[in-house]
């Protein structure tokens, strides 16, 4: 569909006041808040509506601390409103909470941690309105704290855009993370939004906007920075674990649709996510489990993936 589809600088695309609501939730980094937000206000499409879903417990120092940041902010901005989760509940419950209250036609998301380029919503929003689609997603690229970049990641694997290509792509490797969507508010509503879990809750919202048959299209440029950090992350370890268990549960439910092929190599994937995960939250014996039903369920995907990883630094798919 990219080769297919117009960039935003082939057509003039008519402006109008179009509002897109900035999703942001946050919890305990309330020193990295400030960047993100900065990186908001400072796009140069400005009709724009800032929701940050504070995600902290009100009794806490973190929820002090974050007020305290968003303070200086609300008063010099009167785009960014804040609104109150019950604390602790999650990136999508936060984010669930947030667009049920949000007024833009477009919404966007962000995480607290991460930054947007400043053309990431001028640029997506006309890619949408030039292809006429519901929602697009974009590459994404990591960065290290030192601020230099760990990998660039081209999600083109989708080549079919129908919604049975769609679906396709999506399970054999997420379309994700969160801050590469757009999507019109109006499709958003018409699913029941971003799992509620641990992780992987924009894989939620991506296989449900697909179902709803949306129109999706992929946009190859990357304008959001996301960072790898040391801090507190709910996406390793038990949650990280949970959570793939959770998602590849509802995989197979798609199993006679796919063939034997593409069947082989999400077992394989999903093996190996949790061979990675089971690693990182320090359960061993559980990690070698998983990595022999990598091996086990495709030696040949074992090596070539293994190779690809190790000599390129690079993540799962």
């Amino acid at each position: 569909m990219t080769q297919d589809m117009c960039s935003e600088k082939d057509k003039k695309v008519t402006k109008s006041p179009i509002v897109v609501t900035i999703v942001i939730p946050t919890y305990k980094r309330s020193d990295k808040l400030a960047r993100c937000l900065n990186s908001v206000l400072g796009q140069t499409y400005d009709m724009i509506e800032v929701l940050i879903a504070n995600d902290n417990h009100t009794d806490d120092d973190s929820d002090k601390m974050t007020e305290s940041v968003l303070a200086g902010f609300v008063a010099r901005d009167p785009r960014i409103r804040v609104v109150h989760t019950d604390g602790g509940v999650g990136g999508g419950a936060a984010r669930n909470l947030a667009c049920s209250q949000a007024k833009g036609d477009y919404l966007a998301f962000l995480d607290d941690d991460d930054e947007y380029l400043p053309d990431k919503i001028s640029s997506q929003l006309a890619f949408m309105q030039v292809n006429g689609l519901d929602m697009c997603w974009q590459d994404v690229s990591w960065y290290g704290e030192d601020g230099k970049l760990v990998e660039h990641r081209r999600l083109d694997h989708c080549k079919d855009f129908s919604r049975e290509g769609l679906l396709r792509a999506h399970l054999l490797t997420p379309i994700a993370p969160t801050s590469i969507y757009m999507l019109k508010r109006s499709l958003f509503e018409q699913t029941e939004g971003f799992g509620e879990v641990a992780t992987g809750q924009d894989w939620w919202l991506m296989l449900r906007c697909i179902e709803a048959g949306a129109r999706i299209g992929y946009m190859p440029e990357v304008h959001v920075r996301q960072y790898l950090h040391s801090g507190e992350r709910l996406s390793i370890g038990a949650n990280k674990i949970a959570g793939e268990k959770l998602r590849h549960e509802k995989v197979r439910s798609y199993y006679p649709q796919l063939s034997k092929k593409d069947v082989a190599f999400i077992e394989f994937r999903h093996n190996a996510v949790l061979a990675f995960a089971c690693g990182r939250g320090g359960r061993r014996a559980d990690a070698v489990k998983y990595a022999v039903r990598t091996f086990l369920s495709s030696p040949r995907l074992c090596f070539e993936q293994g190779v690809r990883y190790f000599t390129s630094g690079k993540r799962l798919p």
